[in-house]
């Protein structure tokens, strides 16, 4: 059950984001996902219903055989998902090695994938899990009812996805060898998305015992694991044994590491990479005069923004956070630092979301205000506005929280900028030691696949994913009456509501919503797939299967 946060790390380096299952999307699955997606016959751009754009050259006549060479933009930690929370980069190696129970279609909707159906009972409080016969692991283990209850179990009891998972989830049982029944806490019209978040996929059972096979993984998807090296690469073989007929395409698929966006880009250029993904704003402009390369974009990506932590000093006061996100120039964030390719935010929710609003009086620049709240903070605890700001121990991320901090001095507040490893600031962060951090999140289609992040329920000790640790009565019952609604526009009511109080208790500051970037070479064949509204969701993107090479 989750999706991947993470702080925001223009450079796309290191494990990325805690995080979570993110429950939900709209409406129960019953068709079969997974099939290929017809190709575009032209080079005319098009669009879907999630932000997607596509552009470049029609994709050439499929064959079998040969290998692409795939640029992320991180290092994954490890494999393992009980364990790991992936980040994007973690995403794109695990959706070779690993299917995921669902995925996401062009309209933002969850549709099963591995699983055969999703039967939901008539209150949407009990689904149904309906798993393919005859599928194997690549460790010739078979891939049935009693391995997705290991597997649960071992997503319940880790730390990372056990909080959310339990929120959301009373229990599970087996009802034959292909079902498995899943009790909720209370009614979800969309609970199949939560298989579209990291705790969809099915690693086998042996990865659980096993803490070696993080880094080689065993699943059931089109790649079988064949190598790794740490920042080097991660190379994977076909699957000839896969579930799907005539998949995968290619006999084998390898992903570097490559942390500078730039470098990425120069990399494709000569040809040293196939494929690439990116949420650099130059780098993506610098690809888009490039009418020669295959490319997906989404522009509804995840939102950059500031946490603060609402249970700690300063920022347990309402006026402290407000002076911060007055003194936060996020117009000028974009454009020096993504050239003004992220769109402005001011909420979870974005355009044709449920919940978004132009206007949903959230502050926005003003320095003039932001010293008034500066002093009438002093005012009224007799204590200057100081606080640390956690930063990714990078370059880029260094120049922008300096940027940040500067304005925040500027008004009249002390501020230390303290940097870290990514991993270091991930899980201060998510235990709550932290002040003020950087972070990117809120990515998915639809707004129920991100509840958990601001659910009062998720707040545990220990490690919550309600990472500013805010609680809301107005906003928990928005959201249970969002979940559980089949009406559009009373949902987007809902979501409204939670768009005003977080807006008007600024548990976090907004800055952007973001673009994130496929690339590929003119040989490549089946990125087109990518406009599934995943690119940016940080969830798992069941494409890559799909991939092949033309002559």
């Amino acid at each position: 059950m989750k999706n991947t946060s993470r702080p925001h790390a223009q450079n796309g380096s290191a494990t990325l984001a805690f995080v979570l299952f993110l429950v939900l999307l709209a409406g129960a699955c019953a068709s079969k996902g997974g099939d290929n997606q017809a190709a575009p016959s032209d080079t005319t751009p098009a669009a879907n219903a999630v932000g997607a754009v596509r552009s470049g050259p029609a994709d050439g006549a499929v064959k079998q055989g040969g290998k692409v060479t795939y640029g992320i933009d991180g290092e994954p930690e490890g494999l393992d998902p009980t364990r790991y929370a992936f980040s994007q980069a973690g995403h794109a190696v695990a959706s070779a090695v690993f299917d995921s129970l669902a995925t996401i279609d062009e309209d933002g909707n969850a549709v099963p994938y591995l699983a055969s159906a999703f039967e939901p009972n008539a209150d949407f409080t009990s689904w149904t899990v309906v798993l393919p016969s005859g599928v194997m692991f690549h460790d010739n283990t078979p891939l049935d009812a009693d391995a997705l209850m290991t597997v649960w179990d071992a997503y319940r009891a880790s730390a990372i996805t056990g909080p959310p998972l339990k929120a959301v989830v009373a229990s599970y049982s087996k009802q034959d060898p292909t079902r498995v029944e899943v009790k909720l806490n209370q009614p979800m019209r969309s609970f199949p998305i939560m298989f579209a978040t990291q705790i969809g996929y099915v690693p086998a059972p042996a990865m659980l015992s096993d803490t070696t096979l993080a880094k080689k993984p065993v699943g059931s998807g089109p790649f079988i694991f064949e190598a790794q090296q740490d920042s080097k690469f991660w190379t994977f073989k076909k699957n000839p044994n896969y579930r799907q007929k005539n998949l995968p395409y290619l006999d084998a698929i390898e992903f570097q590491p490559i942390p500078d966006n730039d470098e990425r880009n120069r990399k494709l250029q000569s040809g040293d990479l196939d494929v690439l993904q990116t949420l650099g704003g130059p780098q993506i402009l610098e690809l888009r005069t490039r009418p020669d390369l295959k490319k997906v974009e989404n522009q509804r990506g995840d939102k950059a923004h500031l946490l603060m932590n609402t249970t700690k000093a300063p920022f347990d006061n309402l006026t402290a956070r407000q002076a911060v996100a007055y003194a936060t120039d996020a117009a000028r964030y974009r454009k020096e630092t993504f050239a003004d390719v992220a769109a402005p935010a001011n909420s979870p929710y974005g355009p044709g979301q449920p919940g978004y609003l132009a206007d949903n009086g959230f502050p926005t620049y003003d320095l003039a205000k932001a010293k008034e709240l500066v002093q009438k903070f002093t005012t009224e605890t007799g204590k200057p506005l100081e606080f640390t700001f956690l930063a990714v121990n990078d370059a880029m991320n260094a120049s922008v929280a300096q940027t940040f901090a500067s304005g925040f001095e500027a008004a009249g507040m002390k501020v230390t900028v303290t940097q870290m490893p990514q991993i270091n600031l991930l899980a201060n962060v998510a235990t709550g030691n932290y002040e003020l951090s950087q972070f990117r999140l809120y990515g998915q289609p639809n707004p129920d696949a991100d509840v958990t992040f601001y659910w009062s329920k998720t707040i545990v000790p220990g490690i919550s994913v309600n990472f500013p640790r805010f609680a809301s009565p107005e906003i928990d019952q928005a959201i249970v009456d969002a979940l559980g609604s089949a009406d559009p526009a009373k949902r987007a009511q809902d979501y409204e509501k939670v768009s005003k109080t977080m807006a008007s208790a600024v548990p976090v500051v907004w800055l952007g919503q973001l673009t994130w970037m496929v690339a590929a070479n003119p040989r490549v064949n089946g990125i087109y797939g990518a406009m599934n509204g995943s690119i940016p969701t940080v969830g798992p993107k069941m494409w890559i299967q799909s991939l092949s090479v033309s002559s």
